[in-house]
């Protein structure tokens, strides 16, 4: 029956079953297998060398693809020479690396492989981490195999073992034809999915992401209500102030009707009775001047006509036309120049 194999007998198989390893690495029942040289970012396609000293760093959510800094060589020749009949390996992620929030996915090493590991490593946390070259991040469980254990066909010796003799990152084979029917194809009907839901159900760090969307998500339709309180209370009071801008305006309007009809028919009644007294007045100045002219003239005519000669009274009405007509147009126009 397969054994596992301790510490000591591990030690036996490093640099020739473990190339490039460590003794450092050996544990009680496994070996801690280190960070490598290459990494593939699934997000970009990116792949990247990783030199000694260097740190990995993975985004919240992101997939990795890494490989060992050791490489294994479980071949037949190599373990005939060793006098085993076969060994195989189980891959498990260190508790150290789970409790950080890496997602590794176990998986086994058959007999006869050859080459570096290829893993994918998720974080699953809530913030970047970042992983050291050389770090150890993995434990490979060795088990011998008896001699009715060992497979007909070791690992490598067939036509499909596309990984044998893998030195930095290996891509998956798994292979689609280049066209699918869409008829072929098995998907879900086309039903609302709660994507809320979905997203807690989806696990870590998907589910932390949808328990944060959802509170979120709360305090968006708090502040939607209170916005809507608000434009609900500025449209009641635009409505108030509209319609007490027009019936402020409508009673400003009758006032100042009012007051214009007042103000006009004070000015009709004052200047009606300015304008009776000033006709009045002139008309009484034009009589009484009319009047005071007439009888001065018949006064002058009467006097020349008794005291003065008859060849002495033309000349005398003559001097008084010229006096009349300086006075008439000479006097104002000297006054208007004076002025």
């Amino acid at each position: 029956m397969a054994r596992v194999l301790p510490d000591t007998q591990i030690r036996a198989l490093l640099g020739k079953v473990i190339i490039g390893a460590s003794d450092t690495c050996v544990r009680i029942n496994a070996y801690e297998v280190r960070l490598g040289n290459r990494v593939r970012f699934d997000s970009t396609g990116e792949e990247l060398d990783m030199a000694p000293g260097n740190f990995l760093e993975i985004e919240p959510g992101e997939l990795v693809a890494v490989t060992s800094l050791e490489s294994l060589d479980f071949t037949r020749a190599t373990l005939e020479k060793l006098g085993k009949p076969g060994i195989m390996a189980l891959i498990t992620p260190t508790t150290t690396m789970m409790r950080e929030g890496f997602l590794f996915s176990s998986t086994k090493v058959d007999a006869g492989y050859r080459g570096v590991l290829n893993w994918a490593i998720r974080n699953s946390s809530i913030k970047a981490i970042r992983l050291q070259h050389g770090e150890r991040i993995f434990k490979l469980t060795l088990f011998e195999l008896e001699a009715d254990e060992a497979p007909e066909q070791f690992y490598g010796e067939g036509d499909r073992d596309y990984y044998q003799g893998t030195e930095g990152i290996r891509t998956s084979a798994r292979m689609l034809p280049a066209s699918i029917p869409d008829a072929k194809v098995v998907r879900r009907s086309e039903r609302k999915i709660d994507p809320k839901k979905q997203l807690q159900e989806a696990g870590s760090p998907f589910n932390y992401i949808g328990t944060e969307l959802i509170q979120l998500n709360g305090k968006f339709e708090v502040v939607q209500n209170t916005v809507t309180a608000l434009k609900q209370e500025f449209s009641t009071l635009q409505a108030n102030l509209e319609q007490k801008i027009i019936t402020e305006t409508a009673t400003l309007s009758g006032k100042l009707t009012e007051l214009k009809e007042s103000l006009a028919t004070k000015i009709k009644d004052v200047f009606k009775d300015e304008f009776d007294l000033f006709v009045g007045r002139k008309l009484f100045q034009f009589y009484g001047s009319l009047l005071a002219t007439a009888a001065t003239l018949i006064a002058i005519y009467k006097w020349v006509i008794e005291a003065a000669p008859r060849p002495r009274q033309a000349l005398i009405f003559l001097l008084i036309g010229v006096a009349a007509a300086f006075f008439a147009f000479f006097i104002p126009w000297l006054l208007k120049k004076k002025a």
